[in-house]
């Protein structure tokens, strides 16, 4: 089986050399900076016991992977915000529509997406704590079991290449597990990603009082949708980890504020936060706290300002008087 890991950014990054240090074949595809670093020198992996430059193969497009095979998986572990674009490289790369599409994302957006362009899909629900801030290297602060991760069919189910997959990547220092309901899973740890913007806009920890009101409204819509998710609770005790501190101390930073840190442009809060407002416009119901994390964390990218710019205050005003920026697209 050769594991595709397709958008390696932190947690790809993790997964990808986590399989290839236990003899999985291995294939990156990532940005250019990140893919130019890893074939002069290795993708070095950096966890708290040692320091490794790991020679795995690194891809800039889907065509230099081709041609794609009936023992490839594709372990799609791109941004939210970039699925589009991957599964479509995917498919013009000459990908079948049977080829296997595992989404190792936040969010409950992207396996309907991959389900209008590939027939076998399957939700992936990931907690895996990871540190990218540049090209060719990657931190997790977690020796021993690097994740927490469970893998099912989409919409439900699972099957022997669900099984394979998990047996490679519980062979491969994860906790791994099937989940025949992952995408109740994955919506309980949508409700926990729902504050990452908060995290990166404010750089500090988010309330309990902002925290409940950012979940309730998703709770509000997805009930009046029909959407399942399973208690966050419950899926925090199957997933807790212990985190000892990191070399670099940004082990607890969301991948919001990796992403704004990185001045990269993009943040998912467009398919989390984003999402569920869209949802809730065609319910003819509001998501103030949701749509403000959304817009702000957006704007922020395009100006490229870095994280920690404003106040909870701040946001608690914008949300009072229904005023936030409405980012210019690029």
């Amino acid at each position: 089986m050769r594991h595709i890991v397709y958008g390696a950014g932190g947690i790809g990054s993790v997964i990808g050399a986590s399989l290839f240090s236990h003899g999985h074949r291995v294939a990156l595809v990532g940005n250019p900076e990140h893919v130019e670093s890893v074939r002069k020198g290795g993708l070095r992996f950096v966890t708290p016991d040692r320091t490794t430059s790991l020679m795995v193969e690194a891809f800039e497009t889907a065509e230099e992977v081709a041609p794609f095979d009936d023992g490839d998986v594709v372990l799609l572990t791109a941004k939210s915000q970039h699925t589009v674009r991957c599964l479509g490289q995917l498919k013009n790369a000459g990908a079948s529509r049977n080829l296997p599409i595992f989404c190792c994302q936040n969010s409950i957006w992207n396996e309907p997406m991959a389900s209008r362009v590939f027939d076998r899909v399957y939700g992936v629900v990931v907690s895996v704590p990871a540190t990218f801030l540049k090209p060719g290297e990657v931190e997790t602060p977690l020796s021993g079991i690097k994740g927490h991760l469970e893998v099912g069919r989409y919409p439900s189910g699972t099957d022997e290449v669900a099984q394979e997959v998990v047996r490679c990547l519980g062979g491969s220092d994860f906790d791994a597990s099937l989940n025949g309901t992952v995408m109740k899973a994955k919506a309980a740890k949508c409700l926990q990603n729902l504050m990452n913007p908060f995290d990166a806009i404010t750089d500090t920890r988010g309330s309990e009082e902002f925290t409940k009101h950012v979940r309730g409204e998703a709770e509000q819509i997805w009930k009046a949708a029909g959407i399942e998710w399973e208690p966050v609770e419950e899926y925090s005790k199957r997933s807790q980890l212990k985190r000892p501190p990191s070399a670099s101390g940004t082990e607890k930073k969301t991948s919001t504020w990796q992403s704004l840190a990185r001045g990269t442009g993009n943040v998912e809060a467009g398919q989390i936060n984003g999402d569920l407002v869209k949802l809730g416009i065609f319910l003819g119901l509001e998501a103030p706290y949701n749509e403000c994390l959304w817009r702000v964390s957006t704007d922020m990218a395009l100006k490229n300002e870095k994280p920690g710019r404003y106040s909870r205050s701040d946001l608690e005003r914008m949300i009072a008087g229904r005023s936030w920026p409405v980012p210019a697209s690029r």
